[in-house]
């Protein structure tokens, strides 16, 4: 897992619950190198599990809550590290399908040998999104966080269904978005 990821967690963390929040949950996690990570770095992601974890414990949030509270701070941060990519104009269904886009273009400029999710659109119609979540990583909550992100973010009210699937890529999780009305 690329050390942006735990870069970002740590910041994340800060912005909720404080800087002594980001040494109590390393602390808690009992990692090898104290919690020091380079943004482009390679790291274990069971290094990421125990900092959960530990987050988990210190402020009593179960693990999904707190995976779609860090998928929304990704998606902010994407916003303003690349925004041509999620102007508001765009809309809500074209954003989240140019995700994958956005990690082909711009993500693996910087990390090119990051392991990547992807976002791939199963169907589509004016009110409906159906979008298969791929990674290999167990993190289907974190991507709940950023299309709650990429809602809020261009102001459209969505309702989301995840259910585990299988097709020729394997396992991935499928979610489904129905457009609300504002």
């Amino acid at each position: 897992m690329k050390g942006v990821v735990f870069t970002e967690l740590f910041r994340h963390v800060e912005a909720q619950h404080g800087a002594d929040m980001v040494d109590d949950i390393i602390d808690a996690a009992q990692l090898p190198h104290c919690g020091a990570y380079t943004s482009v770095g390679s790291y274990p992601f069971q290094e990421a599990v125990a900092l959960l974890v530990a987050l988990n414990k210190a402020t009593g949030k179960p693990l999904p809550e707190i995976l779609d509270g860090f998928g929304m701070h990704c998606f902010n941060r994407w916003v303003s590290y690349a925004p041509h990519y999620f102007t508001r104009q765009r809309g809500l269904f074209d954003i989240l399908e140019g995700i994958d886009n956005f990690h082909e273009t711009e993500v693996r400029k910087l990390y090119p040998d990051a392991e990547l999710p992807s976002f791939l659109s199963e169907s589509r119609s004016d009110r409906q999104l159906v979008l298969g979540y791929y990674s290999c990583k167990p993190l289907s909550a974190l991507a709940v966080g950023v299309i709650k992100g990429a809602a809020a973010h261009v102001g459209q009210p969505v309702h989301m269904a995840c259910e585990p699937a299988v097709g020729d890529r394997g396992a991935y999780t499928r979610i489904t978005l129905t457009l609300l009305d504002a």
